[in-house]
């Protein structure tokens, strides 16, 4: 009787664990609170048609290789209610009088392959796109009428993750000998030849804090406890730098734009004119800057130009 209760118990919960895993879910949180998205780098230089259609060409092949996956979904499942008759024979065998376990040893077989399988067919989920991903084709779209006529984009687009070791650019340790990661992530990187004889080249960075887990000795108990890490913060910096063109424009001071100037989400922090370059540093707190924020501050800081008459 014991066996059978434990038999029944094993059922159900494969049943409902391989019932929510046929299912497609959204990847969790990561550790920061920020939602995690594929992974992808791309490397710009092209003209702006190329490298639009090639973006989504990747999404799409992605959407294609998820569809597969799902027709796999439910087979776990079936596996599963196979097994569930093969102990069904062993249960009518027994009410009959004969004491039989080889069905149900296949039947355990069986739910044991059907795990395997919903496992895999769960970690083949793709993840969602970052909204950077979309953000970035869209700033290509609208710069590409700018463009000096034969030009291409130059640049990336690293969505590989802000928090990589890879991207540590220095560590500090405060009284207490704790560690605190400071991550420096060029998202993206763009060089332009416009139209008008301008080069214009922008950066955007993603500036992150992390605070490594330590050995903490209790206050209460005396033991030591290790803590773990912890998410410290971010800020975005957009920098600007525009070669100006000296036979279409010259520079010309701007009260509108100026350190300490808000334009959107970002707040201008250093401005520079010197040898008829602009070079501009911006900062944000906030995470979520899309395209149209960029798009605005480098519309913005035309306004330091000024056309010469012909």
């Amino acid at each position: 009787m014991v066996v059978i209760c434990g038999i029944i118990l094993v059922i159900v919960l494969l049943f409902f664990y391989l019932l929510n895993t046929a299912r497609k879910k959204t990847p969790p949180p990561s550790t920061t609170g920020k939602k995690d998205y594929t992974p992808v780098y791309v490397s710009i230089a092209d003209k702006p048609d190329s490298i639009m259609r090639g973006m989504d060409k990747f999404v799409a092949e992605v959407q294609k290789t998820e569809s597969a996956g799902d027709k796999w979904r439910w087979i776990p499942l079936i596996i599963f209610f196979i097994g569930v008759g093969l102990t069904a024979i062993d249960g009518l065998l027994f009410a009959l009088g004969y004491v039989s376990f080889i069905f149900t040893i296949g039947a355990i077989c069986l739910w044991l392959a059907s795990f395997i399988m919903a496992r895999s067919l769960r970690k083949s989920d793709s993840k969602d796109f970052s909204p950077r991903y979309f953000g970035t084709k869209e700033i290509l779209h609208t710069l590409r009428d700018d463009l000096k006529p034969g030009a291409t984009f130059l640049g990336h687009l690293d969505l590989t993750g802000a928090m990589l070791q890879t991207k540590v650019a220095r560590e500090t340790k405060d009284t207490r000998d704790r560690t605190t990661q400071h991550f420096s992530d060029t998202w993206l990187s763009l060089k332009a030849k416009l139209y008008d004889g301008n080069v214009l080249r922008i950066s955007a960075t993603q500036k992150t804090k992390n605070r490594k887990s330590y050995w903490k000795r209790s206050s209460i108990s005396g033991k030591m406890k290790m803590k773990p890490e912890k998410f410290k913060g971010s800020e975005q910096e957009l920098k600007v730098r525009i070669v100006v063109n000296p036979e279409a424009y010259e520079v010309r001071p701007s009260a509108n734009f100026k350190p300490g100037q808000n334009i959107g989400k970002y707040t201008i922090a250093e401005v520079n004119t010197d040898g008829g370059i602009i070079n501009i540093l911006a900062k944000s707190p906030f995470e979520d800057i899309g395209q149209e924020h960029i798009l605005g501050f480098l519309k913005s800081a035309y306004s330091l130009l000024q056309r010469k008459a012909a």
